[in-house]
């Protein structure tokens, strides 16, 4: 949608509201307040208002300098039932943001793909020891804690095939016995949580709790991760609960 468009856009708020959300849209990147208003052709205080109306909706979402970007939103007006990786990502990303914000932790939230479990989106924080980001990355289930989540909701012919073949080790702490698996796996069928202890990555640690449905379906897997030298279940022994109720909380805002 071109400025002078934008500009010639009736004046009634339903209008004006669509065409701020067209211009946020339609953006290569964030788009600020001020500039937004000269696009649209509208006063900066009215621009504000129409974008807090569209963040409180879901359609827009603001940047920490108070740009507007695409908010999860969008996905349920024309791809309700739509569940691909790209409609997904867009609904996992205010949770994956909330929860870094909420405990400091690099934070992701993934799915199981079928063939290992797929980190869909991420947030992440500074720091002088940085973790790589799994996004968009697919890694083996055992090696994982959101993947080990994943599995400990399989069904019984599903888990038996899986550990029946070679179970690949990325590090000296990977777990690959199929008797210690099931044993992590009824661990967190019980407390509804998964620690991992440098088992993809040395130097690594994970934290993951499901994100299940009203009929207690896995949908999603929330994820925390970080260096293990400040960032394990032996520093924070109540954390892996006080995170699964958080995931516990959190599905509606990722429920269609």
């Amino acid at each position: 949608m071109s400025d002078a468009a934008a500009a010639s856009t009736p004046e009634g708020p339903v209008h004006r509201a669509f065409a701020l959300l067209q211009l946020v849209v339609t953006a290569c990147e964030p788009v600020g307040v001020r500039e937004l208003a000269r696009r649209a052709g509208l006063s900066r205080s009215t621009t504000s208002r129409m974008l807090g109306i569209l963040a409180e909706l879901g359609m827009v979402e603001r940047t920490s300098d108070g740009a507007a970007r695409p908010g999860a939103g969008l996905a349920t007006l024309t791809q309700r039932f739509d569940d691909s990786p790209a409609v997904l990502r867009e609904r996992f990303r205010p949770l994956a943001a909330d929860m870094r914000r909420t405990y400091g932790e690099n934070a992701a939230v993934g799915i199981d793909d079928g063939t290992g479990f797929l980190y869909l989106a991420s947030a992440r924080v500074p720091a002088a020891v940085q973790v790589a980001d799994p996004i968009e990355r697919t890694y083996p289930f055992h090696l994982v804690a959101p993947g080990l989540v994943a599995m400990a909701a399989w069904q019984d012919e599903r888990l038996d095939q899986y550990l029946s073949g070679p179970l690949a080790a990325a590090t000296p702490n990977s777990v690959t016995e199929p008797s210690r698996i099931r044993k992590r796996l009824a661990r967190i069928r019980r407390d509804g949580y998964a620690w991992t202890d440098q088992e993809l990555d040395l130097e690594v640690n994970g934290l993951a709790a499901p994100i299940v449905d009203v009929a207690g379906t896995t949908i999603a897997v929330a994820t925390l991760y970080g260096p293990s030298y400040r960032f394990a279940e032996q520093l924070s022994p109540e954390l892996g609960s006080q995170f699964a109720a958080f995931a516990r909380g959190r599905t509606a805002a990722v429920s269609n």
